[in-house]
């Protein structure tokens, strides 16, 4: 197998490059190629990271932009390790509200857990839980209720959207991609996250991190919000980005 080291210096000169420009780099250096072996060394690069995806066979080298992790508290990797004991078959994803502050500047100073959970079973989680996290767990309230038994922690379950994409490192962790999503059409989330901050937190989002558009796009149309999102970008978000054309 070709070393990666020499793939990575000839893509150097590439913006953005797909499985064919790889191909073309390959054979013109008189190195055998196939599609197997195509795949096998962008998943070899995007796995040590020496690239990163930005939509439907586009990459580019990682370079400035960072893919997205956020360090979780341990109360929540403890959440999470409770609820795969307890459901070990359950799909569900984790989100921090004080994940905003690397972009906001008005820090968020009571952080808010939400969790959420597969349809039909959102009960069935809010019961395992109670016992442990009484007084500190409600399940899918109104903004109203949120805000009327608000304690720093609280976990709020919802339900999660089908085919919500997983988390990088561990599939109930959110993505960057379903944040953005969430905090301008989820009915709790986008009411907690002050509307002046939606600029400087996309902003930031684009600029430091990479964004797969794609990711976006289903996640966005599995919510039947697309339109929605299209329109807050237009609004909301004074910044020309490839990463938001959609």
């Amino acid at each position: 197998m070709v070393e990666t080291e020499f793939i990575l210096e000839k893509l150097a000169k590439y913006p953005t490059f797909n499985r064919a420009d790889l191909h073309l780099i390959m054979a013109l250096n008189n190195v055998k190629t196939t599609d197997n072996i195509v795949n096998h060394m962008i998943k070899r690069m995007i796995d040590n990271r020496d690239i990163i995806r930005i939509g439907r066979n586009q990459y580019k080298l990682s370079g400035s932009k960072k893919i997205y992790q956020f360090p979780h508290s341990e109360q929540v990797i403890l959440l999470a390790d409770e609820i795969i004991k307890a459901h070990p078959f359950l799909d569900f994803r984790l989100f921090e509200l004080i994940q905003i502050n690397e972009f906001v500047n008005h820090q968020v100073a009571n952080n808010i857990i939400f969790l959420f959970v597969e349809g039909g079973l959102e009960t069935d989680v809010f019961n395992t839980l109670f016992e442990n996290h009484r007084g500190s767990i409600l399940l899918k309230p109104s903004i109203e209720e949120l805000y009327r038994y608000m304690t720093d922690d609280i976990i709020v379950i919802e339900k999660l959207p089908s085919e919500s994409p997983k988390g990088i490192n561990a599939f109930w962790d959110t993505r960057l991609e379903k944040m953005l999503v969430d905090i301008v059409v989820d009915k709790i989330l986008s009411k907690v996250v002050y509307k002046g901050e939606y600029q400087v937190i996309f902003h930031d989002a684009v600029e430091k991190y990479a964004i797969d558009k794609n990711v976006i796009v289903r996640y966005l149309r599995r919510r039947g919000a697309y339109e929605k999102f299209l329109k807050f970008i237009s609004e909301e978000v004074n910044f020309v980005s490839k990463e938001l054309k959609l």
